[in-house]
């Protein structure tokens, strides 16, 4: 676009700055009325460029090259565009452009005292869309400016700005969920009265989703057979249908139940405020009884009830096949017990899945009686299926009251203990946000919010009970006085997750500007474009792949309690079958005891390991040991629990001054810390080979036998590897099978400390192929699992198979070489040289704590201490050993591993200039 504003004296910035505000202040309120849905994207679609320019500006507003304003003038050229030339009363006809906004600010401020109706007006009178083919070529312009400016932004360390996750290609959903779900609530407590001799329990638990598939043209045919929760209506829609999947109880037995919320045009008269039911409803049967159409299923295996829900009436439509065999022998399982028993069900991609599904359950369901006063991870379940697989399908529980008069009130009321915690909340005007703040915070860690408080030293306002702002406040963001840090430092903090967070918890937000309550169709749409969107970018700057209007059945078809493994729809269903041992029942068969992970039977020496290791030897050469002048001044600290190390072996009398501290914590008794098995000797040797600048401090918590590591002992290192040698890494080749063992809690929370100091902890997998799955603590979220390859990159037999929906990182661990004491060496062939050759993931653990100890010392000597930093935290360090791993721009991970392998080889990360590197490893630090 042409310059039209004149010469450049700088005032192009200020005029884009207060524009922006202006035209971001009247997009927020002309979106919300009843306009066209493409224009009401559109004006969402400006809201978002500009706040982005206003980022942009805030983040540099003295450097400006001569491209960055030309940027700036075509940014505003586009803006003024969306102003009429003629027929505004308070401009001159023909007035230019720089004028034109000028004027469009300074009559702005003035109507920003005025009321509602006025600032609508005037946005109204000011911006002129005109036909769709010119405003999104406005669109498209706006977001070009947009991605130029935020790309020619000096360096700021790594940070990227959360706006630049938005796409805006995500539209915004209906709203009309919220009154169907409450229509239906409403109707569910009609149905309960019945002249049973004895009242009924009745409870109900309604499956949350996004409702965000889009809207297609269907013929008769298939709109008869459609799931018509995959093509939910619009606000404007008039026969639209939103179909709710839910389970209904009677005394505890739960009954699956689909209810169809046909919104309809009805010609006619109302009475008593109620429309009449179509024709077609009519031939129906008002539900009358609840418990008769409960009944009514009983005696039909595997049949579900369909209810339709017209007019604020139930009416029985028929009974069909159910496609959800859940298992009744087991109780749904809550999210919050998944945080407390089952945090292994938690990978990546089912944290982000989740979080957006909850996130749009407040969206729909906020105001209504299905999200009750003090909801939480406790009230959101799963269920089982008879083949043992948890679909990752959370429903929301709610109990019928027993008055029906009262039901609807019943989020309303409060007693004095509901308004001292409103002190408490900040006069928060929307506690649900709150709550899902919580539980948020509780998927990101998959730890329950009274364990992230126990574990900071912080008491709840009431434990076990109503979490209000306060505690939040003190937990997540800190306590300054008892120098407390928030759980938010471990969250990074150019996360939209982060952001989404913080405006859940901000009450300014979800308020006037006179302080009073938002009303219901700004508030919606307030927490989709603050927070569900956010929440949407979470999962789609991760998981591009997953479609955001498939979310729902993409969901369906993972096994949450199978680390979100994709379910085989063809696998056929056991009906009746005794409880596996992976059921989500409490008294599940013990699992066999740990083992220091060891397979010596595996491979002989051979050369390829060592060819192996010496490539990576160059990388090390060229980019550290001759950038070095000596010792670095801030060496990676690494410490590793196993049997001990032979002290007087040549490996480690040539580098004892990398050898800090040594602590026997299976013998406390004994200050040494012989290796009788050779395990402890051989790992220890492999961090010093792949990491000759860092400090070894070395626990022994094992000993001469292959055994079992005490959990207490394995505690007390860890604990001691935080607390008095304040290591960088901890390597861990040992683990349990399961969870299921003595001390696991206390094991967890140690872990969860480091995890917390912002240690970095790899484990190793197991060695018992596709058998088992990862050891723990190898398949702990908090935790870097290590997987085996040979020196091709092919997995290793021995490795379990890879997770679909976690990261699995490996490197090499076949044949490998490393030291043996002296003592148990009884080999003739080779007994002047004390080394063995081993395989197994124990063996690549120590191989890849000694390249990530290289990657943190290399950000040290050759980045910002502020991106070296960042390598501390563990998601960061995974972005980028993911990098190190990519060959090339169309690299797949082979197997569904990360192989980690370094060299000078063209297509590796290190095969590149200096600068090169540098600026991959930034790029890899914002992801």
């Amino acid at each position: 676009m042409d310059n039209p504003l004149g010469a450049e004296d700088g005032s192009e910035f200020n005029l884009l700055w207060e524009t922006s505000k202006t035209v971001l202040q009247m997009a927020e309120i002309i979106r919300t009325t009843e306009i066209d849905e493409e224009e009401r994207i559109f004006y969402n679609h400006l809201r978002l460029h500009c706040m982005r320019f206003q980022d942009c500006l805030t983040r540099a507003p003295q450097i400006w090259s001569q491209p960055k304003r030309a940027l700036i003038s075509d940014a505003l050229c586009y803006l003024g565009s969306l102003i009429p030339e003629v027929g505004l009363q308070e401009l001159p006809s023909n007035t230019t452009l720089k004028p034109r906004l000028k004027a469009l600010n300074l009559h702005w401020s003035e109507v920003q005292v005025q009321a509602h109706n006025a600032k609508v007006e005037f946005v109204v009178r000011w911006l002129k869309l005109g036909p769709p083919e010119v405003y999104l070529k406005v669109d498209r312009g706006l977001e070009e400016c947009a991605d130029m400016l935020e790309k020619q932004q000096p360096e700021n360390g790594f940070k990227k700005s959360a706006y630049e996750f938005l796409s805006t290609g995500n539209y915004e959903p209906s709203y009309v969920v919220w009154k169907a779900a409450q229509s239906l609530f409403d109707a569910l407590q009609k149905c309960k009265g019945c002249s049973c001799s004895k009242p009924h329990e009745y409870g109900a638990k309604l499956e949350l989703g996004t409702y965000r598939s889009p809207v297609k043209k269907l013929d008769k045919r298939s709109a008869n057979r459609c799931n018509p929760r995959h093509a939910p209506c619009s606000d404007g829609d008039v026969t639209g249908k939103i179909d709710f999947e839910m389970f209904l109880s009677m005394e505890h037995d739960w009954h699956e139940v689909r209810v169809q919320s046909v919104k309809e045009k009805v010609v006619g008269f109302a009475i008593d405020g109620h429309s009449t039911p179509s024709r077609e409803i009519r031939k129906a049967k008002r539900v009358e009884n609840l418990c008769k159409s409960i009944n009514s299923t009983k005696s039909k295996a595997w049949q579900r009830l369909v209810l339709k829900l017209t007019s604020g009436q139930l009416f029985n439509d028929r009974i069909e096949k159910s496609n959800f065999w859940i298992d009744k022998s087991t109780e749904p399982i809550s999210l919050l017990r998944c945080f407390e028993e089952r945090h292994e069900f938690f990978t990546e991609k089912t944290k982000r899945i989740l979080s957006l599904i909850i996130g749009y359950a407040v969206l729909h369901l906020h105001g209504t009686s299905w999200l009750q006063s003090g909801w939480g991870s406790a009230n959101i379940k799963f269920f089982q299926t008879t083949s043992h697989k948890t679909p990752l399908r959370p429903f929301i529980q709610v109990d019928l009251p027993e008055d029906a008069t009262n039901a609807g009130d019943e989020i309303h009321s409060k007693d004095a203990d509901d308004l001292d915690f409103d002190e408490l909340d900040s006069g928060h005007r929307c506690p649900a946000l709150i709550a899902l703040a919580v539980v948020l915070i509780e998927v990101y860690f998959a730890k329950s919010f009274s364990k992230l408080a126990q574990i900071s030293g912080i008491p709840l306002e009431n434990p076990g009970g109503h979490i209000t702002l306060f505690d939040v406040d003190q937990v997540f963001n800190g306590e300054e006085e008892n120098k407390v840090e928030g759980w938010r430092s471990q969250i990074p903090e150019d996360s939209p997750l982060l952001m989404a967070i913080d405006n859940c918890l901000n009450p300014a937000m979800w308020e006037d500007e006179e302080g009073d309550p938002l009303d219901n169709a700004t508030l919606k749409s307030r927490i989709y474009q603050d927070v569900v969107r956010l929440l949407e970018a979470h999962l789609t700057s991760g998981f591009s792949k997953i479609p955001l209007d498939n979310v729902d059945s993409y969901a369906r078809d993972l096994d949450f309690g199978q680390w979100g493994q994709t379910i085989d729809i063809h696998e056929p269903q056991k009906l009746t079958s005794p409880l596996s041992q992976g059921s989500l029942t409490p008294n599940r068969t013990p699992s066999p005891a740990a083992a220091v992970l060891d397979s010596s039977r595996f491979g002989i020496p051979t050369k390829d390991y060592l060819k192996w290791r010496s490539e990576y030897e160059k990388v090390y050469g060229k980019f550290m040991a001759t950038q070095l002048p000596g010792p670095p001044s801030k060496p990676v600290k690494i410490a590793i629990l196993d049997t001990g190390i032979d002290r007087d072996h040549d490996s480690f009398e040539a580098r004892e001054e990398n050898i800090k501290a040594k602590v026997n914590f299976y013998n406390n008794m004994q200050k040494n810390i012989p290796d009788l098995n050779g395990h402890g000797t051989f790992t220890a040797s492999l961090i010093l080979d792949y990491a000759p600048d860092a400090e070894l401090y070395i626990a022994k918590i094992a000993d001469k036998e292959n055994a079992t590591p005490n959990a207490k002992i394995v505690v007390d290192a860890i604990n001691h590897a935080i607390d008095c040698w304040n290591v960088d890494i901890i390597s861990l080749s040992f683990g349990w099978p399961s969870t299921e063992f003595e001390g696991y809690d206390d094991l967890e929370d140690a872990i969860d400390r480091a995890y917390g100091k912002k240690i970095l902890i790899f484990a190793a997998a197991s060695n018992s192929g596709a058998r088992l799955g990862r050891a723990y603590p190898a398949s702990s979220s908090q935790v870097i699992c290590v997987h085996s390859t040979n020196t091709s990159g092919t997995p290793s037999d021995f490795s379990p198979t890879a997770e679909p929906n976690n990261l699995n990182f490996a490197t090499v661990g076949e044949s490998i070489e490393s030291a043996w004491p002296m003592l148990l060496c009884h080999d003739l062939a080779t007994p002047q040289r004390y080394v063995k050759s081993r395989s197994g993931t124990s063996y690549a653990t120590p191989i890849m704590a000694g390249i990530a100890a290289f990657l943190l010392q290399y950000s040290r000597l050759h980045l910002s201490e502020r991106a070296s930093s960042a390598l501390k935290r563990k998601e960061k360090m995974e972005a980028l050993l993911k990098r190190c791993a990519e060959r090339g721009p169309n690299y797949a991970p082979r197997g569904n591993y990360y192989y980690v392998e370094l060299s000078l080889h063209q297509h590796n990360l290190f095969g590149r200039e200096l600068e090169r590197i540098n600026d991959e490893i930034l790029e890899s630090l914002k992801r």
